[in-house]
């Protein structure tokens, strides 16, 4: 009876019914569990790979054939396009209704958007982004005291989404999408927890280096370089300091790289910088303490005009710094010559003779300042001497500049340390240089410097005649008279009072140039006859004798035509008139012009 129930249509029928609800059964027992392990952290590659699996197990040939439809056309999102025109431009291409909502416990980043239809999720994230750029990147340099940090908002760095309009759209599809076991997992899983679905955000990198650009300026330190001054025959030496320049490509790099994995909350950058080292230091300019030379020279001409003159160079030569390889023009520092730079026309040499230009007489400081550099032996790379011999120091031992630049005095230091050069002049035509530095030369070394004149010819006086002055005219243009000199400059080394060397500098030659005296050669002339006046009489000239004499007066005309004679004579008479004793006066001769 009971074997025929059991094998029976019937029974048979009924185990079919039974097996078929086991089965449901425990498939629906088999997703719970697969649901509760997602919801209690189960590894997400896992839990892909099972509704891989289940929804490859079955899932029939209509169901994929749906999906593939469901899935837009385009490729989403083009980079750099509107958020909004791309979401509407995907959903244009999807099966799902412009009014289907999200389900409820998504979000996308921090913004729930359950219940939301796309466009209205996607206004949402867009409003929170734009607080987000409300945030501040706050750029410091390490290191640089007394320098603000600066600020700005991410906005202005151009804060923008990637792919927000695909992640709405992902969004949206969650529950909607794939078979009925895949939709009814998504439905479960909304239920234990939350879906989030992030997206990435950026900066204009362009907009970046423009910041940084623009902003960094602020944020740089210039070095200070230690400044040296000499008062009271002591030295005192300001403090040097570092400054420090913003890399400009590597900041930009460091600030993409911060806002790349940004926790979208106020942030702080710093800047990368290099440190730059002052041009002279204070370690530097502490090696100046020795005299290593110097030298004087005085003046026969104490003029008014010509003290002013040295009084302005020295002023623009005094506390003078060369740095370890620098080159300096005493030319450079004297000029421009004119009445605008403090300078009076004196005399100067030209030519072979004496002009008058603005600075006349400056060259006794380079001759003054060249001795001293020989005596400190630095380097001296430019020197010319005088067309003519000066007597304020040995021949072949002075130096010269000009206007032009073309005869200059410079100096190179080509020490390990800096050298300062030192200028004074007493007010009375006394000058004096010193070059101060490190001293390095042993202290039983000597060295000295002395002319050697190997020709000298004097010029006899030369007398200029002037037409234009009249004779007896005299003016002394040149009071001195200068010899023609070819000397030789030699530097002599010693060692403990013994000469070990002697070393020939340069050979100068100076032309000669001679008193000179004008005169006047014009001879006067008389007025009335135009003859040249005899200047040791008075009297003029007669062309004809070549003597000097007085003009004769003028004899009056006789009248053409004879006066009528009277027709009886006049009486004569009786006793004849007397007669002068001495003879009528001559005109004055005229004095000498």
């Amino acid at each position: 009876m009971i074997g025929n129930y059991l094998f029976g249509r019937k029974g048979i029928s009924f185990m079919k019914k039974r097996c078929a609800w086991l089965l449901t059964l425990i498939f629906l027992v088999t997703l719970s569990v697969s649901g509760m392990a997602y919801a209690t952290g189960e590894d997400e590659e896992t839990r892909e790979t099972e509704e891989t699996v289940s929804s490859g197990e079955t899932e029939d040939a209509e169901t994929m054939e749906r999906t593939e439809a469901a899935e837009p056309e385009n490729d989403g999102e083009k980079q750099g396009q509107d958020p909004k025109e791309a979401l509407q431009e995907i959903l244009g291409n999807s099966s799902l209704g412009a009014d289907e909502v999200i389900a409820d416990g998504i979000y996308i980043g921090e913004v729930a958007v359950g219940g939301m239809r796309a466009e209205e999720a996607l206004e949402a994230v867009l409003s929170h982004i734009e607080g987000l750029g409300e945030k501040t990147l706050t750029l410091m340099l390490d290191g640089a005291e007394g320098v603000e940090p600066i600020q700005v908002s991410v906005s202005e760095l151009g804060l923008h989404t990637e792919g927000l309009a695909d992640v709405v759209m992902e969004a949206l599809s969650l529950g909607k999408d794939g078979n009925l076991i895949a939709r009814y997992k998504a439905e479960k899983d909304l239920q234990v927890s939350n879906q989030v679905y992030e997206y990435k955000m950026s900066v204009d990198k362009n907009l970046v280096a423009q910041f940084v650009t623009e902003k960094t300026g602020a944020l740089g330190v210039e070095p200070e370089d230690a400044q040296i001054t000499r008062t009271g025959g002591k030295f005192s030496i300001s403090e040097s300091k570092t400054g420090v320049k913003v890399d400009i490509p590597a900041t930009v790099s460091a600030i993409m790289a911060e806002m790349e994995d940004w926790k979208r909350e106020d942030t702080s950058v710093t800047a990368v910088a290099e440190i730059i080292q002052p041009e002279c230091t204070t370690e530097m300019l502490s090696q100046i303490q020795d005299n290593l030379g110097h030298f004087s020279a005085s003046t026969n001409d104490r003029s008014s005009g010509k003290l002013q003159n040295l009084d302005r160079g020295v002023e623009l030569t005094n506390g003078i710094l060369i740095m370890p390889g620098e080159s300096w023009s005493m030319h450079d520092a004297l000029a421009p010559f004119s009445a605008a730079n403090g300078y009076t026309q004196q005399i100067a040499y030209q030519s072979g003779g004496y002009v008058k230009e603005y600075g006349g007489g400056i060259c006794q400081l380079a001759t003054t300042l060249y001795n001293a550099a020989l005596r400190a032996e630095v380097e001296i790379s430019k020197r010319s001497n005088h067309s003519m011999v000066v007597y304020y120091t040995d021949f072949g031992l002075d130096a010269t500049i000009n206007d032009g630049g073309s005869k200059d005095l410079e100096l190179t230091n080509s020490f390990d340390f800096p050298i300062y050069i030192e200028g004074y002049h007493d007010g009375d035509g006394n000058v004096t240089y010193t070059i101060w530095g490190k001293e390095t030369r042993p202290s039983n070394r000597e060295v000295s410097y002395y002319g050697v004149t190997l020709s000298k010819e004097s010029v006899p006086e030369q007398i200029i005649e002037d037409p234009t002055k009249p004779v007896g005219y005299e003016h002394v243009e040149q009071s001195s008279s200068y010899p023609a000199v070819v000397a030789e400059a030699y530097k002599e080394i010693k060692i403990d009072g013994v000469t070990v060397e002697k070393i020939k500098l340069h050979t100068d030659k100076y032309i000669a140039s001679p008193r000179k005296i004008i005169r006047g050669t014009a001879v006067p002339v008389d007025p009335n006859t135009g003859w040249p006046i005899d200047p040791a009489t008075g009297l003029p000239i007669n062309p004809a004798t070549g003597q000097p004499e007085a003009p004769q007066p003028e004899t009056p005309a006789q009248p053409e035509t004879p006066a009528p004679q009277p027709e009886t004579p006049a009486p004569q008479p009786e006793t004849p008139a007397p007669q002068p004793e001495t003879p009528a006066p001559q005109p004055e001769a005229q004095p000498a012009g």
